[in-house]
């Protein structure tokens, strides 16, 4: 469809972050914080989940869950609400709205995916109907189950379009992901190193249990929590997705746009997991991580460096030793 493109990361199938397209199809990956995805007019909005986060803006989950209906209302007849069938409370988040409203997911939904089997690398295969009608088989290229919903969001839009399933398929299978979604950054001694920007409690959980179907003997998560607020409000939810590691070492809090007032700390969030059960390390520097990793890691441990801050610098620079 030769669309202009504009991206939160880096698609190395584009070079970037930005195409531009000679058609009048624009796609872009739009944001709720600050309600920036309110002066957007789309034809089509494709909404993947509802969580709470950015409490900095947002009041709580309700005030969100208001703001996505503002953005589905925005929505005209002609066009479509692709949203995901388990959003809590879906028929009342949906109701009255002018446009059609189209759900998909794993299992479930107007759009979903059945059959799933895993590759050795955790990437899914899986056949995609359409109510009772089968459009095809299609087989992915980043691992995850989370991945198999956003492909099956993707599949409705398409379909939606007017796209042949025989493109689509082949569109998704050509997929490798963007820059900074479990990426593979390399291997040493036997490591391998992967880096993700999960740094909200559903993406951590959706980031490790995608690790946990890759091929490793453990997985280790190196967290760096992203802004006081957020570490504050979901202290709980953290300490819960983190878990799923075998074992946790945690860098300080990236500060962003925030300044420390609130009393929370990596070393809290520490404590906490241990209390878990779960194997926890803390340290305030860079390079005190990167010694211990040196010299805990062992060949066949999968090592993901996580967070939205500069945590990747981490397994760069172990890469370079």
């Amino acid at each position: 469809m030769d669309p202009t493109i504009s991206v939160g990361g880096i698609l190395p199938s584009i070079g970037g972050n930005v195409r531009v397209g000679n058609s009048d199809c624009f796609l872009t990956e739009a944001c709720e914080y600050t309600n920036s995805f309110l002066h957007l007019t789309p034809l089509f909005g494709l909404i993947l989940n509802i969580d709470a986060d950015h409490l900095d803006f947002f009041k709580d989950l309700d005030d969100i869950r208001h703001s996505f209906r503002l953005f589905a209302e925005k929505i005209p007849p002609e066009g479509a609400l692709i949203i995901h069938a388990q959003v809590p409370d879906l028929k009342t988040f949906t109701a009255g709205l002018h446009c059609r409203v189209v759900t998909f997911g794993t299992g479930c939904g107007d759009y979903h995916a059945e059959n799933l089997s895993w590759n050795a690398m955790g990437c899914a295969d899986f056949d995609l109907y359409c109510h009772d009608r089968l459009l095809g088989h299609f087989s992915l290229h980043v691992p995850g189950e989370h991945n198999v919903g956003n492909a099956a969001a993707a599949i409705a839009c398409a379909d939606l379009l007017g796209i042949p399933a025989v493109c689509i398929a082949n569109g998704l299978s050509g997929f490798t992901g963007t820059d900074r979604r479990f990426q593979k950054k390399g291997v040493i001694g036997g490591i391998t190193i992967i880096d993700d920007y999960a740094h909200h409690p559903t993406e951590i959980r959706a980031t490790l249990h995608a690790a946990q179907k890759y091929p490793a003997n453990r997985i280790w998560c190196v967290f760096q929590p992203h802004t006081y607020s957020r570490t504050k409000a979901l202290l709980d939810e953290f300490v819960d997705a983190l878990t799923l590691a075998d074992q946790v070492v945690l860098a300080d809090i990236y500060a962003a746009r925030e300044t420390d007032t609130l009393g929370v700390s990596s070393s809290l969030l520490c404590e906490k997991l241990k209390e878990k059960g779960t194997k926890a390390w803390y340290f305030p520097t860079f390079d005190e991580i990167e010694t211990f990793l040196l010299e805990n890691c062992l060949p066949g441990d999968l090592l993901i460096t996580m967070g939205a801050g500069d945590v990747v610098r981490i397994g760069e620079k172990l890469l370079g030793k």
